[in-house]
């Protein structure tokens, strides 16, 4: 025992120390097709998007990043949006770090600094500098209690999420129990958000309290994560006090999900908005996707189903429905995931729209074929 403790030290001893730099990312290539109404005209569109994560540990427990998000955007859509190049800034960014090296009128090249933080760790304290990732969120589709930095659930070539220029600190009370506080300035006057969490896990689930101020707005939240049975089952609510508006807004969302032993997953969420329309809309402007922590989507009360399979080891199916009552707003969004090596996916997803406008009819039919590369 005493010769087996002994060459266990020497392995461990002898063991390469960590990087102190690495390097990861990949390259995506995805072509798009956009058929408004009934499948015509047709809209071409494509993007090479490729990705840079990079890590610096100098010392213990300092951490420096960098990640790059670069893309080539050209088709139609390009040719028909005017200032094209200025839709793609992320909002959340107060200081502006990308370049458009190229900008004409049916291409752009869009250079953007995603993250760009230090970290100093200690048992206790963690304090991050710096462009990141925010991610307070803890259901899936929907997340009201994330304030800082809302994603688009709809862009699901965005898997890192947008991010914020901001400052977060967190001490940890014990491993089951925290307190996080998080200050981004916006980039405009009157878009600051501040905020502080509280964390724990007590009774099999987590838990999490928030307060703070969103663009000048007292808001009050809370989420938690846990089972029922075999079921997991998840929930966010987010209250936001008037400030020159007629009335308080509330979010609230509830997800649960299911995974039998045969290999099927379904999956079922809840979306309550209090400033959503609840009735047939007037204007096809009301349906809007352009999220943010009050605006979570257009519409007030909406349900999402969803069910997949692995079909092979390499090939899986999913497929999701959304319906919002009152506008009838429904999305049917089925997709297919191949995967040929460990590094390489090959995705076919497709996603259409369809609302009353009085009568219910499609808005908009899109199809998506993505290839990529991971190093």
């Amino acid at each position: 025992m005493l010769w087996l403790a002994g060459q266990t030290a020497a392995a461990q001893d002898s063991l390469p120390p960590a990087p102190k730099f690495t390097l990861n990312g990949y390259l995506k290539s995805m072509q798009s097709l956009s058929y408004p109404k009934n499948f015509e005209p047709l809209t071409a569109n494509n993007l090479i998007h490729n990705r840079l994560n990079m890590r610096w540990k100098p010392v213990g427990g300092l951490t420096f990043a960098l990640e790059l998000r670069n893309r080539i955007l050209w088709g139609d859509e390009v040719r028909a949006i005017p200032n094209y190049a200025e839709q793609l800034r992320n909002t959340n960014e107060s200081v502006n770090l990308s370049l458009v090296p190229v900008n004409t009128a049916s291409l752009v090249m869009h250079l953007n600094t995603e993250r760009l933080w230090a970290e100093y760790k200690t048992e206790r304290w963690q304090l991050r500098l710096g462009r990141q990732r925010l991610n307070w969120g803890i259901t899936t589709t929907w997340n009201p209690n994330d304030i800082f930095n809302t994603f688009n659930f709809l862009d699901f070539d965005y898997e890192e999420r947008p991010g914020s220029d901001a400052a977060r600190l967190q001490y940890n009370i014990s491993d089951f129990s925290n307190v996080e506080v998080a200050f981004a300035p916006g980039s405009k006057q009157g878009q600051a958000v501040g905020a502080v969490k509280y964390f724990i896990n007590k009774g099999g689930y987590d838990w999490q309290l928030i307060a703070g101020v969103y663009q000048n707005r007292l808001t009050l939240g809370g989420g938690w994560a846990g089972n029922i049975k075999n079921a997991g089952f998840k929930g966010e609510v987010q209250f936001f006090a008037a400030h020159r508006n007629p009335q308080a807004h509330v979010n609230v969302s509830l997800e649960s999900n299911y995974v039998f032993a045969n290999g099927w997953f379904i999956s079922g969420g809840l979306l309550y908005n209090s400033e959503g329309i609840s009735e047939i809309p007037t204007d096809l402007q009301q349906l809007n996707f352009n999220f943010s922590p009050l605006h979570l989507m257009p519409t007030r009360w909406n349900f999402l189903a969803g069910m997949g399979k692995e079909i092979t080891p390499p090939l899986s199916a999913n497929l999701s429905v959304l319906y919002a009552p009152g506008p009838n707003l429904t999305l049917l969004l089925p997709s297919l995931r191949y995967n040929p090596a460990t590094n390489l996916d090959v995705d076919i997803v497709w996603q259409s729209f369809f609302a009353s406008l009085p009568a219910y009819e499609a808005l908009n039919h899109r199809a998506f074929m993505r290839f990529k590369w991971s190093f």
